[in-house]
């Protein structure tokens, strides 16, 4: 496997729910929405989820290359740390490796390890496509989504542990700290497919795509193909979370109908799992991306926007990180951003990481006991076999 020589920049801890969040809901001057459902951000935000720590990191942008497939992967790792569990993040299909920055700062900030890789071929470029160009964004998802595509997608992630384990075994920046034993993903969109074939997602009978288990998974947006057999949800063999909701619409309308999503989480087998449904987060929402060009003039040639930030500006990614993406006192994020949707991602995907990674038993009681309240009006969280109320 080639490799492009690593850019290492300094990041700075996030502080996101408590700074990020909290600094939209200080600049928003909009009233608050109609009584009964409107739920206060300051008030929200008292009630979520918090690790027990808190951590400053550090990243690394690198391209890797072997055979006929390219990566471009970011590494961000809590600093001073050794033997720190890993997320692979998989972004969705039009995202570049910065996208989900919302879920990776929140994950790392609580001392998780995440490495995030897509193919160029998944990233903006395809908008430049000719597909893309004539308007057949069906005709690009039909491709991405195909079992050939996910075949090769499935193949890369193995590919990339091996070479995790071989560049932690080198003592090189960053990879040595991983923990390779303690692997956990977490994809949306496209990555949310690719993460739960790994996961054990296949028709019955058929062997598991991979021989390696994650300790968890993490579906945001999960994909559920029209017309897919029960049986195949059935097969994951991995503890999963799903994230998804009503709203939930792709723009390529691949999936028809949002509650099409939820297919996955109810055909879970006896490991059963947990289910995070959002009253108003959008798909856009869900990816956890920052909208850092909101109001740029987009020339995505009028393509639809699949993630918050419409894809990458040209600019100094680097930069972006250092500052958290935004400058002092400006909302960094789209005009339609609800706060609260992405407290509520924030707080229970690391609630969930806590009780089934570091088996924190706070982690588990809050999960348990405590989310089903505090998502109220906002959302619900399911257990398989028992729904929240």
């Amino acid at each position: 496997m080639s490799v492009k020589p690593d850019r290492r920049t300094r990041l700075l801890r996030p502080l996101l729910v408590a700074v990020a969040l909290g600094a939209l809901a200080a600049c928003s001057s909009s009233p608050e929405k109609e009584a009964p459902t409107f739920v206060s951000v300051q008030e929200y935000l008292k009630n979520a989820y918090q690790p027990a720590q808190h951590y400053k990191y550090n990243g690394w942008n690198s391209h890797w290359a072997w055979d006929k497939h390219q990566l471009d992967v970011n590494l961000i790792v809590p600093e001073g740390q050794h033997t720190v569990p890993l997320i692979i993040y998989l972004p969705g299909l039009g995202e570049d490796p910065s996208a989900g920055d919302l879920w990776r700062q929140t994950w790392v900030d609580a001392g998780y390890a995440v490495l995030s890789l897509q193919a160029p071929r998944f990233q903006h470029s395809l908008y430049q496509s000719d597909d893309a160009q004539a308007g057949a964004f069906r005709t690009i998802a039909q491709r991405a989504f195909s079992e050939a595509s996910l075949r090769t997608r499935v193949d890369e992630v193995n590919q990339v542990v091996g070479e995790i384990k071989r560049r932690g075994a080198a003592g090189e920046a960053g990879y040595s700290a991983l923990d390779s034993q303690r692997i956990i993903l977490a994809g949306f969109d496209l990555g949310a497919q690719t993460a739960a074939a790994v996961s054990g997602e296949r028709d019955y009978g058929q062997p598991r795509a991979v021989a390696w288990k994650p300790l968890a998974t993490i579906l945001l947006s999960p994909y559920v193909e029209g017309g897919a057999d029960p049986a195949r949800f059935g097969q994951i063999d991995t503890p999963v979370l799903t994230v998804t909701g009503p709203l939930d619409e792709d723009p390529f309308s691949w999936v028809d109908t949002a509650r099409q999503r939820e297919d996955l989480y109810n055909n879970l087998g006896a490991l059963g799992g947990y289910q995070l449904k959002l009253q108003d987060a959008t798909h856009q929402g869900l990816s956890g991306t920052l909208a850092l060009n909101a109001h740029k003039k987009d020339d995505s040639g009028g393509a639809p926007s699949v993630s918050g930030a419409g894809g990458p500006d040209g600019g100094d990614d680097h930069e972006h990180k250092r500052t958290g993406g935004h400058e002092p006192g400006a909302n960094p994020f789209d005009k339609n951003f609800d706060v609260r949707q992405a407290a509520s991602v924030a707080a229970v995907t690391t609630a969930y990481l806590d009780a089934t990674v570091k088996q924190s038993a706070a982690a588990r009681q809050w999960l348990d006991q405590r989310a089903p309240q505090w998502l109220d009006k906002v959302g619900t969280l399911q257990h398989k076999g028992t729904a929240a109320p």
